[in-house]
């Protein structure tokens, strides 16, 4: 009963985080170790090998819808890399605790302000730092001729985004996908169902590469993994069905925003999780 329950669990935030770009490794962590008993280790490594076949069964699907871009996938991902590595480094010089309670605070303060409608406001588009910053000399024009979409974005700008989000990810050890997918919608303007998708692209590098090290290390059993991978999988194909009903932007920015609310929620819970133990970052 226990195993069916955590096929559920996984087919539904697999599903969600397939809609809004998160992947679902940040809602999947607490769950496993407070509701089912899993050893944080061995959840992170469960988790990230239900990543696997989720992001790629997601990215499959936008591949053949072509909402995939993937030059600003790369642009956030190469230096996020980097970003990582800078994190893990830090680790021992900062307070990482007092930082990730504040960032988590954050997190959900900003999921409460998307979900929160919005009064018109009467300032023109065309105005405003990043109006500035996107007509900047590093600053080109992307077009999904699939879509009939066109955005202008700052490739100095989004690299840099993808770094900071890499040493998050690495300081704090989250996955960096629920931070790119809010700036690429809200910041950098790119179309929600692009911003989105690009998003689940980027996450099947990271997680494979997660899932690998956690392998290696001994965090990976498959007799635990293996059914969540199944749900992953099955959750991201029910995902992308809904996905291809045509939906308003501001209703997937609402999901959004209910997902931030969700993973600052999960962020504090890992940090108690890991205070309790007695885990240091």
């Amino acid at each position: 009963m226990q195993e069916f329950i955590l096929f559920l669990v996984g087919v539904l935030i697999s599903g969600f985080g397939t809609l809004i770009g998160f992947g679902g490794g940040v809602f999947m962590v607490p769950i496993l170790i407070i509701f089912f008993g899993y050893n944080i280790e061995i959840a992170i490594g469960s988790t990230m090998a239900a990543l696997v076949p989720g992001s790629i069964m997601a990215s499959a699907f936008n591949l053949r819808d072509k909402s995939i871009d993937y030059l600003v996938g790369t642009l956030i991902q190469l230096p996020a890399m980097a970003g990582t590595v800078l994190g893990a480094l830090l680790v021992a010089s900062l307070p990482v605790v007092k930082l990730q309670l504040a960032f988590a605070l954050f997190v959900v303060v900003v999921g409460v302000a998307m979900v929160m409608p919005k009064k018109q406001k009467s300032r023109p588009q065309k105005a405003g730092m990043m109006y500035r910053i996107r007509r900047a000399p590093t600053s080109f024009i992307r077009k999904n001729r699939a879509k009939k979409l066109a955005y202008r974005l700052n490739g100095g700008v989004v690299s840099l985004s993808g770094f900071v989000s890499g040493v998050m990810a690495g300081l704090f050890g989250i996955g960096g996908g629920f931070v790119q997918t809010p700036l690429m919608i809200k910041i950098f303007r790119i179309p929600p169902q692009i911003a989105t998708s690009t998003s689940l692209f980027i996450l099947v590098v990271t997680s494979f590469t997660g899932f690998i090290s956690h392998f290696l290390i001994g965090n990976v059993i498959w007799s635990r993994s293996i059914p969540l991978m199944a749900a992953f999988a099955l959750g991201a194909l029910g995902g992308n069905l809904l996905k291809g009903s045509r939906r308003k932007s501001y209703n997937i920015e609402k999901l959004i925003g209910i997902g931030l609310f969700l993973a600052g929620f999960g962020v504090l819970l890992n940090l108690a999780i890991k205070s309790n133990f007695g885990f240091s970052f």
